[in-house]
């Protein structure tokens, strides 16, 4: 595929889109970014750079289009000076000098930023500009002093790829008298240079040094936006709605955004999820968003509604406390979890929805679960019951299939509420890098797709042991090895087992550098690196992840299980992936 960054689907320029359909049928020789931006550097001036679309070919270099619909002539105003039209309106700037006032910016970066080996100084990469007219068969209106047929691609350049390609060296040789009348050079990029040209317009800036690993350079929060604002519409047009999306692809982060909107609205929410780690992390980002929400001098006056996060055994606990039928926890801890727990936690919301003062309290306008696969379909039910009014109240579901680690009968996305609710998928990651993800499908061969301007990252990195007695010396040095390389903070690694603590190989670790995170513990430690099983980890990541205790189960019944546990625990890395496993037999 030549296309690295493809148009948006609600993109309204049907100048755009004709263009991204023919360029995708280019050979791989070709790389096509359509609407690509770059930032400010101190290479270019202070301005924010867009391109419609930007073409390049190792042999014959970069071009930049201005991509225009409809009919576009020019005219000339009674001072004599050129007004360019389309349709019946005028346009600020010229197509002309919309793409050609983008060389010099661009060029210079470009000098800067890819260097030939040996001191030899910058490539020198052609950089050219051609105007896609795509609606129009001629130049007529035009005349050829303000833009050559050379450099303009117009509709029927556009009907055979073959004949596009040609257009496209044209305009990329076009001859310039700055160069003796000769079209500028192109040289032939060293893949390191070729590497870093790729970062440029795939957004990730220019050469990345070991150290920017650490650093969250804006691409995954980026991502998440753009495929945010996308969403967000569709969803408040729904009264209940259920979200599917992969590992990576923004369901907690969804689940945030939509909480403050209702907040915004005057609405009470109730957030659940099932573990405890996760819930403290979505009430640690609402309460610091709030804050600044509330700082801000422009949305004084706003009535923000309450939003109060629990995992769900924390629900249950609260509400049976307040209508003193709290159930006595015997030696079967899966009973009372699993089943005492929540129907006592029904009985309580009967008994305080008889009190206008208790069902104002405990009662909410809106209910939010995330990582709902893990929920058991009664618990959905006792949910929703939560809800000041179970016809009207606004309901969100956000699961993942592929996810699910708990086989006793636990699967909320099977309720029969659920099921009635209209769908929205979410099938791309974009928390991991795509050498993370290509791991992970060839040890779980599960796929996850990735967006076409996904960092590839650095390899993951296998350690391997015989006896798992041996995990502990080769953890300490995985993770000093980190340390000493990328200059981290204890909170920027994780350490994720694929057992509980009591069947860990580390789970005496005595390096005091290093804690196991147990359950109920509520939050991350900061100053040392957690270890955690992978069941409490969901939903959340870190910039590098130390998996341990990945031994295959020998058992076929076991093994799908555990790659969904393996899928899990790798894609918790969000740029460094570490795996400690047993050697194969």
């Amino acid at each position: 595929m030549t296309i690295r960054a493809n148009i948006t689907p609600n993109n309204k320029s049907r100048s755009e889109r004709a263009f991204a359909r023919i360029a995708g049928l280019l050979d791989d020789d070709w790389l096509v970014w359509m609407n690509r931006k770059w930032k400010p550097t101190e290479f270019c001036d202070s301005t924010l750079r867009e391109i419609d679309a930007i073409l390049y070919h190792r042999v014959h270099g970069v071009l930049l289009v201005e991509c225009k619909s409809g009919k576009i002539y020019t005219k000339t105003s009674p001072k004599g000076e050129v007004i360019w039209m389309q349709n019946k309106d005028p346009l600020d700037k010229s197509p002309r000098d919309q793409v050609s006032s983008l060389i010099s910016p661009l060029h210079d970066l470009l000098k800067v930023l890819l260097q030939a080996p040996e001191g030899k100084g910058p490539y020198k990469v052609r950089v050219q500009w051609a105007v896609c007219f795509s609606d129009m068969d001629t130049m007529a209106g035009i005349p050829l002093v303000e833009i050559s047929r050379r450099q303009t691609i117009l509709r029927t350049d556009m009907l055979d790829v073959k004949r596009f390609e040609k257009k496209l060296i044209e305009a990329l040789e076009t001859p310039d008298s700055t160069n003796k009348g000769y079209p500028f050079i192109n040289e032939y990029l060293d893949e390191k240079a070729f590497g870093t040209l790729l970062d440029i317009f795939d957004g990730n800036g220019g050469i990345p040094s070991e150290t920017d690993l650490l650093l969250d350079d804006g691409y995954y929060s980026d991502q998440a936006t753009e495929m945010q604002q996308m969403l967000m519409e569709s969803i408040s047009r729904n009264q209940r709605i259920k979200v599917e999306g992969v590992a990576g692809s923004g369901k907690s982060r969804i689940v945030v955004w939509e909480a403050l909107r209702l907040s915004k609205l005057g609405k009470r929410v109730a957030i659940a999820c099932y573990n405890d780690l996760l819930a403290n992390e979505l009430r640690s980002d609402i309460r610091a968003i709030l804050k600044k929400e509330h700082e801000n001098k422009d949305n004084a006056g706003i009535e923000y509604g309450a939003i109060e996060v629990n995992a769900y055994s924390d629900w249950c606990e609260k509400y049976t406390k307040a209508a003193d039928n709290r159930p006595e926890m015997g030696a079967d801890k899966s009973l009372y979890y699993d089943i005492e727990l929540p129907k006592a936690f029904e009985k309580a919301q009967s008994k305080l929805s008889k009190d206008k003062k208790q069902r104002e309290k405990f009662f909410f306008d809106a209910i939010l679960i995330d990582e709902a696969q893990d929920f058991s379909s009664v618990w959905i039910d006792t949910l929703i019951s939560l809800l000041q009014d179970e016809n009207r109240g606004l309901v969100r579901v956000f699961y993942d299939p592929a996810q699910r680690l708990y086989d006793s009968g636990r699967n909320g996305i099977d309720n029969e509420k659920v099921q009635t609710m209209p769908i929205m998928v979410l099938n791309r990651s974009f928390r991991n890098t795509k050498k993370i993800l290509k791991w992970i499908e060839d040890n779980t061969n599960i796929h996850l797709q990735c967006y076409n301007n996904t960092p590839p990252g650095k390899p993951v990195k296998k350690v391997t042991y015989s006896d798992k007695s041996e995990q502990e010396k080769l953890l300490i040095s995985c993770y000093e090895e980190l340390m000493s390389k990328y200059k981290f903070s204890p909170e920027d690694i994780l350490v994720v087992s694929m057992r509980s603590e009591a069947s860990s190989g580390i789970k005496g670790i005595k390096d005091d550098r290093f804690v196991w995170n147990k359950v109920g513990g509520k939050k991350l430690t900061k100053d040392k690196v957690n270890i955690v099983s992978v069941r409490r980890i969901k939903g959340l990541d870190a910039l590098a992840v130390i998996l341990v205790d990945v031994e295959e189960p020998e058992e076929i019944s076991k093994r799908e299980n555990w790659k969904r546990l393996l899928l899990v625990g790798a894609s918790r890395a969000k740029k460094l992936l570490t795996v400690i496993r047993k050697k194969p037999n």
